[in-house]
C-alpha cells in the first residue's frame, strides 16, 4: 500500500475453522510524516473492518 501518509504492505491469512473463518492481518507500515504515526494503527483497523465487511457482503 502506498499513499501520501504511509507506505508498506500487508498479508492476510484466512483459516477455515469449521463454520467460521479466522482472519489474521499482518501489516508492515511506515509513516511518511512523523505527526501521522499516532493515527496509523486506527486507520489500518478501520481499513481492515471495511475489508471484512465488503467480503461478507459479497459472499453472503
Amino acid at each position: 500500500m502506498e499513499n501520501g501518509n504511509m507506505s508498506g504492505h500487508w498479508v492476510g491469512v484466512f483459516t477455515d475453522r469449521g463454520n467460521e473463518t479466522e482472519i489474521d492481518f499482518t501489516e508492515f507500515v511506515k509513516s511518511k510524516k512523523w505527526f501521522m504515526k499516532p493515527f496509523v494503527k486506527s486507520y489500518l483497523r478501520k481499513q481492515q473492518t471495511q475489508f471484512v465487511a465488503d467480503m461478507m457482503k459479497n459472499f453472503s
